[in-house]
C-alpha cells in the first residue's frame, strides 16, 4: 500500500512538473535617434513596459540621419527622428509616423523694445555677428546671450532649432539649468536667452509665472500651440517613429501605443504639443 502511495506521489509530481510553465522569454526593442526625442519618449517606454512585462526596450540617443542609416541596416526596430525622412533617404519600405510637436521660445527681459527677430538676426545674435540691441532696432545697449550647457538636449535642440547644428559663440554666458537662464534674463536689460515648450507648458500647470519675462516673436509669427500645429512658428518641429520592411510586432505595439489616446496624452503630460 505505502508503495501505491509512493508511486502515485512520484506520478502527480512529474505531471505537475509537466505542467509548469516557464515565464515568457524577454523581448528586447531597439529604439534610436534624436537625443531631445529620446528623451522625451522615456515616460512612453515606462507605461508600455507596464503594460507588456515581457518587453525590455532600449533608448539610445544619437542622430536622426545615422538612426535612418541604422534602421535600414537592421541594428534598430524604430528610429526616433526630428525631421521628415529625406527624398535620398525614402523608399517603399520606410513607414513614418508623425508623434508630437516641441518648440523653442526665445526670451527676453520684460521691457525690451524689440518685439520680434527674424531667423537671421537670431543666428547673428547667438554666433556672436550681432553684439548690439541697435542692431536690430532696440536701444544701444550690448546683447548678453544666456545658454545651456553644449551636453544638455535643450541645447542640441536650440542647436539644431536656430544654428543649423552649430553652437552658440564663445562670448555666450553658459548656466548649469533652465531655472538659473530663467532668473539670469529677468534681471539683465541686455538679456536673451531661450526656454522650450516643454519647460513653458511645466512652469504653467504649476503656477509658476514669468512676469519679468518676454517671449519675442519670430519672423513676425507668435509661438502658440496654433502657429505651432500650421508649421507657420519657425522654431518649432514635429517628431517622428520610423519603421522599416515588416518591423518586429513589438515595435508595431510601441507605435500604436506612442499615437493612441494614452500615449498622446503622456506626451501632452510631459509639455510636449501632441498631433492625434
Amino acid at each position: 500500500m505505502r508503495a501505491l502511495l509512493l508511486l502515485g506521489a512520484c506520478l502527480l509530481a512529474l505531471l505537475c512538473g509537466g505542467c509548469r510553465r516557464d515565464p515568457p522569454a524577454k523581448q528586447t526593442l531597439l529604439i534610436a535617434g534624436n537625443a531631445a526625442l529620446a528623451r522625451y519618449l522615456e515616460p512612453l517606454v515606462k507605461e508600455f513596459v507596464a503594460r507588456n512585462p515581457s518587453a525590455s526596450v532600449v533608448v539610445e540617443p544619437g542622430g536622426s540621419t545615422a538612426a535612418v542609416i541604422a534602421l535600414k541596416r537592421g541594428a534598430i526596430d524604430v528610429a526616433a527622428l526630428s525631421r521628415l525622412v529625406g527624398a535620398q533617404e525614402d523608399d517603399a519600405y520606410l513607414h513614418d509616423y508623425q508623434l508630437c510637436r516641441d518648440g523653442m521660445a526665445i526670451i527676453v527681459k520684460a521691457g525690451n523694445p524689440v518685439t520680434s527677430l527674424t531667423r537671421q538676426q537670431l543666428d547673428g545674435i547667438f554666433s556672436g555677428e550681432i553684439l548690439n540691441w541697435k542692431q536690430v532696432g532696440g536701444p544701444d545697449l550690448p546683447i548678453t546671450c544666456y545658454v545651456r550647457a553644449p551636453s544638455t538636449s535643450l541645447s542640441r535642440s536650440f542647436n539644431e532649432l536656430v544654428l543649423g547644428g552649430d553652437d552658440p559663440f564663445a562670448g555666450a554666458t553658459v548656466v548649469k539649468k533652465s531655472a538659473e537662464l530663467l532668473e539670469r534674463v529677468a534681471k539683465d536689460p541686455g538679456a536673451i536667452g531661450f526656454m522650450s515648450l516643454r519647460r513653458q507648458a511645466r512652469d504653467a500647470k504649476a503656477g509658476k509665472e514669468h512676469a519679468e519675462i518676454s517671449t519675442l516673436k519670430i519672423e513676425g509669427v507668435e509661438m502658440n500651440h496654433l502657429t505651432m500645429l500650421s508649421g507657420r512658428y519657425p522654431l518649432s518641429r514635429a517628431f517622428y517613429l520610423a519603421v522599416y520592411m515588416k518591423p518586429p510586432k513589438l515595435a508595431e505595439q510601441f507605435v500604436q501605443f506612442a499615437l493612441s489616446k494614452t500615449g498622446q496624452e503622456l506626451l501632452a503630460k510631459d509639455g510636449l504639443l501632441p498631433v492625434h
